[in-house]
């Protein structure tokens, strides 16, 4: 150790980036840093998941499909998880438009979207 730097392997500093990356993630990734990243990525793909960057920052997070992506519906009762209005030509639907809807890839959804509740937009809202 020169001038009390200390210096790590590539491997290291690799675990510890993905260490990091995942404990910023939702409830389900931040209890599977408890075990490091090669536990974490066991428990994903044994409960059905992939790691994926997702959103803006492109946080690590255990990603699981739906069976039914993509569906056609008319409410999220419809679907495992969310109906999404279809963006049109000028993007999503207003507030209350009559629209048709599909449902949603997988549990961890990004970006703009509007839900459908009964065959009408809801408000679109942005996650990153």
């Amino acid at each position: 150790m020169k001038h009390g730097i200390m210096r790590r392997s590539p491997l290291a500093l690799a675990s510890t980036a993905l260490l990091l990356a995942l404990s910023g993630c939702g409830g389900q990734d931040i209890a599977m840093t408890n075990y490091g990243p090669s536990k974490a990525m066991q428990i994903c793909v044994n409960s059905g998941g992939t790691l994926q960057a997702r959103g803006k920052a492109g946080r690590v997070t255990c990603v699981h499909p739906y069976s039914d992506a993509g569906r056609r519906c008319t409410s999220g009762s419809d679907c495992q998880g969310r109906c999404l209005a279809d963006r049109g030509p000028d993007g999503l639907p207003a507030l209350g438009a009559q629209t048709p809807g599909h449902c949603q890839a997988d549990d961890q959804l990004y970006g703009c979207y509007a839900e459908v509740e009964g065959g009408r937009a809801k408000a679109a809202i942005c996650v990153d």
